[in-house]
């Protein structure tokens, strides 16, 4: 001690209570960027993934849809038996919902009308629509498993004039 001064007395200190500890925590800007992205995460990005999830579950049925309305517009437009093509007809719609994730009774997806019977008349042609239930992920119980979303599309084949209807896939043309 020099001077009459003491040097080794710090600031006073009064002691704090909990409740003036917690008031100057809560204040503090320490550690809300972790919270206000957390917060921001769960607000924006689900319901930007959900929506997301839920669009490609529409395209993929828009691209079934497509598929199938072509190519059962070309089977019954080419096949000159009428039951082994709605056999062909059910097997490849059956086929292209599977391969889309898609939950749909092939036997209702597809509906044909033709301009001749049968539809593989020479010079005929054959509409073939399409109707796809879209389900939308979790909402099954609100608005049933088929979904409040249909999508479709249609197909008209002509069937060729200069063919011979006599044949089948199973005879030889040389005969």
């Amino acid at each position: 001690m020099t001077g009459g001064r003491d040097d080794s007395a710090g600031p006073v200190r009064r002691p704090q209570g909990i409740a003036a500890r917690l008031r100057r925590r809560l204040r503090s800007e320490r550690g809300n960027t972790v919270v206000e992205f957390v917060v921001l995460s769960v607000v924006l990005l689900i319901p930007c993934l959900y929506l997301v999830l839920t669009l490609g579950r529409v395209q993929a049925a828009v691209f079934a849809a497509d598929v199938i309305a072509r190519d059962v517009a070309r089977i019954h437009a080419t096949e000159p038996d009428a039951a082994r093509a709605d056999a062909r007809s059910e097997a490849l719609v059956a086929l292209v919902l599977a391969d889309h994730g898609l939950q749909a009774d092939p036997a209702e997806v597809a509906t044909l009308s033709c301009t001749a019977t049968p539809c593989a008349s020479p010079g005929g042609d054959v509409r073939a629509q399409v109707r796809i239930p879209v389900g939308i992920p979790g909402l099954g119980p609100l608005w049933g498993e088929q979904g409040p979303i249909r999508v479709g599309a249609e197909h008209l084949a002509h069937a060729d004039e200069y063919r011979d209807v006599r044949l089948t896939g199973d005879e030889d043309p040389e005969r």
